[in-house]
């Protein structure tokens, strides 16, 4: 066939209404990223934060208590009481570091138990507790372990991100602030439901309470945000619930993947 014969195919031409469409998309996609990053800066800050607090506490004081022992008595005036106080000490910080390796547990299997995950909750907000006069409370209907196949730090930052939040919103009550975690699991997701005293969410926002920027506390709105994220990036969820009780104003339940129930 001859080229004259050939017939003519026009070249496709981009519409721009669609490609105005397709940028636009990328664009939110790509702010959508950005906030992502920033959540997860934002808690990996705090995180490192809770645990330089965490260590720099025990080993400051106990460092401390053991300086003044040595720079104020020469080796004649060393009785037993000083000696005893300074072993206390030692062994302070001993438990100290112990602590610390608990809140960033190994495993070659790539698991980590819920007793893990509650240990360290209460390792890194003991002091915080005890500052703002928090009573932690625990409620377990497991009748055996359970196990994670998820990043311990990510899911340590997701509890941690709602007991900050229930911190800030305990602030304004007076006595008797307290944060219980309740424990219950079904066939394939373990229910962690926190629970808090503190001020109650305005109901303007209670549906919004997870979008970036939106804060109940005068926060930067980025934590709750955040723990969503997580809570969604592993297949599980994150809802709130208002209460009309005595003991409590809201709570946060998390429902994450769980893999077995035994060792």
């Amino acid at each position: 066939m001859s080229k004259r014969n050939k017939k003519y195919i026009p070249k496709k031409r981009t519409n721009p209404v669609i490609l105005n469409r397709r940028i636009e998309d990328l664009e939110e996609t790509l702010s959508l990223h950005g906030k992502n990053v920033d959540a997860i800066s934002k808690s990996h800050d705090i995180h490192i934060t809770m645990l330089s607090n965490f260590a720099r506490h025990d080993i400051k004081n106990s460092i401390q208590s053991i300086d003044s022992v040595i720079s104020t008595n020469t080796s004649e005036e060393i009785t037993e009481e000083h000696l005893n106080s300074i072993k206390l000490n030692l062994k302070i910080m001993r438990e100290t570091i112990e602590n610390f390796s608990k809140l960033v547990p190994h495993s070659d299997k790539n698991k980590f138990s819920y007793s893990s995950l509650i240990t360290a909750v209460e390792l890194l907000n003991r002091d915080n507790f005890y500052e703002n006069k928090i009573t932690f409370l625990k409620e377990n209907n497991l009748e055996q372990e359970v196990y994670f196949s998820l990043p311990f730090q990510s899911v340590v930052q997701m509890t941690n991100n709602i007991i900050i939040n229930a911190t800030k919103a305990l602030s304004k009550v007076e006595s008797k602030r307290k944060i219980k975690f309740s424990i219950d699991k079904d066939e394939d997701f373990l229910k962690i439901s926190i629970f808090d005293n503190g001020e109650e969410v305005e109901k303007k926002i209670e549906n919004k309470i997870f979008d970036y920027g939106i804060s109940n506390t005068g926060g930067s709105g980025i934590g709750l945000h955040h723990a969503k994220y997580l809570c969604e990036l592993y297949n599980g969820s994150i809802e709130y619930y208002s209460l009309k009780n005595d003991e409590y104003q809201k709570y946060f339940l998390i429902s994450l993947p769980i893999i077995n129930t035994e060792e």
